[in-house]
């Protein structure tokens, strides 16, 4: 079970799907995010990409965000993803997409302006992409990058990854990101130039 640690809804309890790729960001490291992100939060469109069980767009849409788009392609996960939402009573402010991550830009480009448009971004990849290197983990930061370029002036892109993996090479195709480590994880934050 994963709490939510803010907000209207604040300490509702949240499933977390039966899958072996999903890997829930701790409650510390969650709850430094959004102290990072105060101020940022309120009113803005979020995109989930690789939600797993939807808890970063479901914290933001507590903390006031306006809607979440997630994106994820596991049926189970989206399904928990779906039930977590209407638990919550924000089923009408997810936009759930059951498409491959690498997929979403070309989405984005078919949807209303909306959603099409994001203020921020949390982005959480299977640590599998990150750790076996090579061809995989290189589509998966060219498309965080992508997106981050993608969010509206002033927005912040938040990348999941294991403990201080991104190379320096990596890191500056985005300059000035930023890195916060909680045990065997990192979390990257990059903002967007206003």
């Amino acid at each position: 079970m994963l709490r939510i640690t803010e907000g209207e809804h604040r300490g509702r309890k949240l499933k977390v799907p039966a899958v072996a790729a999903t890997r829930p960001l701790v409650e510390r490291a969650r709850v430094g995010v959004f102290n990072h992100l105060r101020g940022l939060v309120a009113g803005a469109v979020v995109w989930d990409v690789y939600a797993g069980s939807g808890i970063l767009g479901l914290e933001a849409l507590s903390r006031g965000a306006e809607r979440v788009v997630a994106v994820e392609l596991n049926p189970k996960a989206a399904a928990q993803l779906e039930i977590n939402a209407r638990t919550l009573g924000v089923a009408d402010r997810v936009l759930i997409l059951r498409v491959d991550a690498h997929r979403f830009v070309s989405r984005l480009e078919q949807m209303e302006p909306g959603p099409a448009a994001a203020d921020l971004l949390f982005f959480d990849p299977p640590y599998a992409a990150f750790e076996a290197g090579g061809a995989g983990r290189r589509e998966v930061w060219r498309l965080f990058c992508e997106l981050a370029e993608r969010l509206r002036p002033g927005g912040v892109a938040v990348v999941h990854t294991p403990r201080g993996i991104l190379s320096a090479e990596e890191s500056a195709r985005l300059p000035g990101i930023e890195r916060r480590d909680y045990g065997s994880t990192s979390l990257y934050w990059w903002h967007k130039p206003e």
